[in-house]
């Protein structure tokens, strides 16, 4: 992959405080890499303690330590304390990032799909998603903010087997429109993006844990013939939640090298 030039990042969130769920692994520890490059303080959050508190030590050698938090974003109490924990570490709260999901089962044909897999999308994706808004709105509208969520061209093309995950990433996108209009007045911005074909290291979907058939597979259905680093999809991350995306809300952004150009939204 050519080395890209992303110096209009630097400096992007100065002095900004954003929470990043689902940083233990994957993308969501990708974007609080870059969030923290574009010079924001960063919360790490994870269900898994030790991943969290790995990733916010690693982040003190891209600009500045983040804190780890340990929380099960289906739990609202621990959400509530989760964001708490944050504002009282830094002092505020700017960027809210939702990329915590459970992902360890994904497909299941239509009629197969019971409600305790249709549960675990629904708690870990949308619930945690809602909840984290809900918490972070009051600190969010202080000063302004930007919420970017996760959805998925799994949802917007409604790819079969997909139930659980794909409806879960919708109501997402919906979640994200009915925010953006409501909270505009509030100086609030909601966005979502959805990436496909991490390269990522640690991901449970996507190229780095798929044989070398479905790779192939994979490749051939992305108009620009490569799988994304997962910087590129936390650039757009940053943008989204930067004062360069300021007239910008209640959008859809495909992060996935053109292979949901069909896909109606």
């Amino acid at each position: 992959m050519t080395e890209r030039n992303l110096a209009f990042l630097d400096g992007a969130l100065k002095d900004k405080v954003a929470l990043v769920t689902g940083a233990g692994q994957g993308v969501g520890r990708d974007t609080a890499i870059a969030m923290t490059q574009a010079g924001a303080r960063v919360a790490v959050i994870d269900l898994n303690g030790d991943n969290a508190a790995k990733v916010a030590a690693e982040l003190a050698d891209h600009g500045a330590p983040g804190i780890g938090i340990t929380c099960d974003v289906s739990k609202r109490d621990q959400v509530d304390a989760a964001v708490a924990a944050t504002v009282a570490e830094f002092g505020g709260l700017d960027v809210l990032f939702n990329g915590a999901h459970n992902l360890r089962v994904v497909t299941s044909p239509f009629i197969e799909t019971d409600e305790e897999l249709l549960n675990t999308h629904l708690h870990s994706g949308f619930y945690g998603t809602y909840y984290f808004m809900q918490a972070a709105y009051p600190h969010l509208k202080v000063r302004g903010g930007s919420i970017v969520n996760v959805g998925s061209g799994a949802g917007v093309k409604g790819n079969a087997e997909h139930l659980a995950y794909a409806a879960t990433k919708e109501a997402i996108r919906a979640t994200t429109r009915v925010a953006a209009r409501e909270w505009g007045k509030d100086g609030i911005r909601v966005n979502t993006i959805c990436p496909a074909a991490w390269d990522t290291p640690g991901m449970l979907l996507g190229p780095a844990s798929a044989d070398e058939a479905t790779k192939q597979h994979m490749l051939s259905m992305i108009p620009v013939r490569r799988f994304a680093g997962g910087d590129e999809t936390a650039s757009v991350a940053v943008f989204l939640a930067s004062d360069a995306a300021s007239y910008l809300t209640g959008h859809t952004l495909m992060v996935d090298g053109g292979s949901n150009i069909d896909a109606g939204r």
